[in-house]
């Protein structure tokens, strides 16, 4: 039996806000308690004597392998302010919640990105050797990593709906054509998270049990941590154990040759030239979808540098596809390719059958992932599988994009609390994904359940993070032209990446400095388009508590529109708290 203590410590009086601490260190690493995590609504009594809830955890039966299953074990810590509870405890919940506990002690991608500009970028000439040697501690020649038949994409927006779509599309191969000796395996590899980590090593459309992630979590931790076969370090300056991402891609390459992967579809983490995921010499195709300007501190400040790093993903021989690009990143990724004698098509959805197909994954702006997605299926389908039947290949590939599902992206969802709020969440977080989000918004959205038609008069809200190292300005701009004609936003909500849930743990900023950057952001949101009711909460399940107290029970003919956008991280708590689910 588990026992966890939760202590209401303080009131105060304005929105009824609510201090909670919260003791549990298995979970949040390193020793650190959450002593100012507010949850404010004003529906909350004015006074509230301060006490202890000890809730004691019973087993439960095992989870279902169904995705949807194991999330609905996983109910948020606080849901609302009113109801504070946690899920049933199962036996694999010990070992995963101890995994996600080491795995948060690691330091963060955002720390790499730091070091990286603090170090004018000499830090990534020896990422790759690093990782190497990391491989080859754990048992694991880098020769390896061919068994696995990579198809390896990269992009600054679409990268991740592009790998969602090939997973689908060759998952197809399996249920299409049993007959089909091999039968597939399909390994997919991305980022971030939106709920649980887990979800970013997948088979088959699945993530990793609980128990799985933790049996190759700690395979490949202690195998770092042993003294025998001692690490290889390429410098005196080298790390002896990998940060996180870079944990993450080294267990999912352990995990998908483990498990016998017939394909493992690997989306890289940032840029690509220097990216852990860049250590595959042998992919079998590779991918570079539409680039834009982002992570310029580790990638550069104009086009044509962002594209030379995204293009270092390009091997010899090795065909790439790409989309549509800016003249200049064309002719960086052009130059990249004819440097590796690798031959470089673009598929472009207006030219491609992707053009009128049916999409699993909603927006005008995934067919041009759809069509990436095609290109990349069909050359992996034509070298691996080279007797396969064309007419089921045409199969594979409209069933594929038909039935992907990437969560997070488009997303629409009725509040299960508060029928009268509809969710349209989107992780858009460049000034171009943004615009697509907003065009999604703007119409009315038609993806998802619960569809309500067009925007109208309906009352909108904004619920908007971006990372302290995106332009939030450039964003709630973009924002603003493609909706200020259509929407009507009467209020703007702004939070920072921090939720209740020990997965989405967040060590690199202070408390102070994201709240501070959510005060500006609130300021260039009432710069920008004149709204004077802005709010700041303390974290996403205080923001959505609010959301849901003060606007989910009005009645109207049409309900209130919310808009969650600016961040994945941000739109993976908001499904946390406001759906509980993906």
């Amino acid at each position: 039996m588990h026992c966890r203590s939760y202590v209401l410590l303080e009131n105060k009086a304005q929105y009824g806000i609510l201090s909670l601490s919260y003791f549990d260190n298995r979970v949040l690493t390193p020793r650190r308690s959450i002593s100012s995590i507010r949850l404010c609504s004003p529906t909350l009594p004015a006074k509230i004597t301060a006490k202890v809830t000890a809730i004691t955890q019973r087993k439960d039966k095992p989870a279902s392998k169904r995705f949807s299953s194991l999330l609905s074990t996983h109910t948020p810590i606080i849901s609302t302010a009113r109801n504070i509870t946690t899920a049933p405890t199962m036996q694999a919940d010990e070992s995963y919640l101890s995994a996600v506990r080491d795995l948060n002690g690691l330091q963060t991608n955002y720390q790499i990105i730091q070091q990286i500009k603090a170090s004018g970028g000499r830090i990534n000439e020896s990422s790759i050797p690093e990782f190497e040697a990391f491989l080859e501690k754990i048992g694991h020649p880098v020769a390896d990593l061919d068994r696995l038949n990579v198809i390896h994409v990269t992009g600054t927006k679409g990268k991740g709906s592009t790998c969602a779509f090939v997973s689908s599309v060759l998952q197809q191969v399996t249920a299409s054509e049993p007959e089909l000796q091999p039968r597939l395996k399909v390994g997919l590899f991305t980022s971030p998270h939106l709920i649980e980590v887990r979800e970013r090593i997948q088979i088959n459309g699945q993530p990793l049990s609980q128990d799985k992630f933790a049996q190759y979590f700690y395979e490949t931790f202690n195998a770092l941590r042993s003294h025998q076969p001692p690490l290889r370090l390429v410098t005196p300056e080298s790390p002896t154990m990998p940060m996180y991402f870079r944990f993450l891609t080294l267990m999912a390459f352990h995990a998908f040759l483990a498990e016998g992967v017939d394909v493992a579809v690997v989306e890289v983490g940032v840029g690509g030239q220097y990216d852990s995921t860049n250590v595959v010499r042998r992919p079998v195709v590779c991918g570079i979808a539409s680039l834009g300007i982002d992570h310029q501190g580790a990638l550069g400040s104009t086009i044509g540098e962002i594209a030379w790093h995204k293009a270092g993903i390009i091997k010899p021989h090795v065909p790439v596809f790409t989309v549509p690009q800016p003249p200049e990143a064309m002719r960086v990724i052009a130059q990249r390719a004819d440097d590796r004698q690798a031959q470089l098509s673009v598929a472009n959805y207006a030219s491609e059958t992707a053009a009128g197909r049916a999409l699993g994954i909603p927006g005008d702006h995934q067919r041009t992932n759809a069509a990436l997605a095609e290109a990349l299926s069909r050359e992996w389908i034509r070298c691996k599988l080279p007797d396969a039947n064309p007419c089921a290949i045409n199969r594979w590939v409209a069933d594929g994009l038909r039935t992907a599902h990437w969560p997070g992206r488009s997303q629409k969802f009725v509040s299960p609390r508060c029928s009268a709020l509809t969710w349209h969440v989107d992780g858009a977080h460049t000034p171009e994904s943004m615009a697509a989000c907003a065009q999604w918004f703007a119409s009315g959205s038609t993806g998802g359940s619960g569809s309500t038609g067009g925007s109208g008069s309906a009352p909108c809200v904004l619920l908007f993070n971006a990372a302290h190292d995106r332009n939030a300005q450039a964003l709630l701009e973009t924002l603003w032209r493609h909706t200020s004609a259509q929407c009507n936003f009467v209020a703007a909500v702004f939070c920072p990446n921090l939720s209740m849930r020990a997965d989405s743990a967040n060590f690199t900023v202070l408390d102070d400095q994201a709240l501070a950057a959510q005060r500006e952001s609130a300021r260039l949101w009432t710069q920008t388009s004149g709204c004077t009711d802005v709010s700041v909460m303390p974290n996403i399940n205080a923001a959505v508590d609010y959301v849901e107290g003060r606007f989910g029970a009005k009645s109207s003919s049409a309900p209130t529109r919310v808009l969650a956008t600016g961040s994945l991280h941000l739109v993976g708590g908001v499904l946390d708290a406001a759906k509980g689910s993906l």
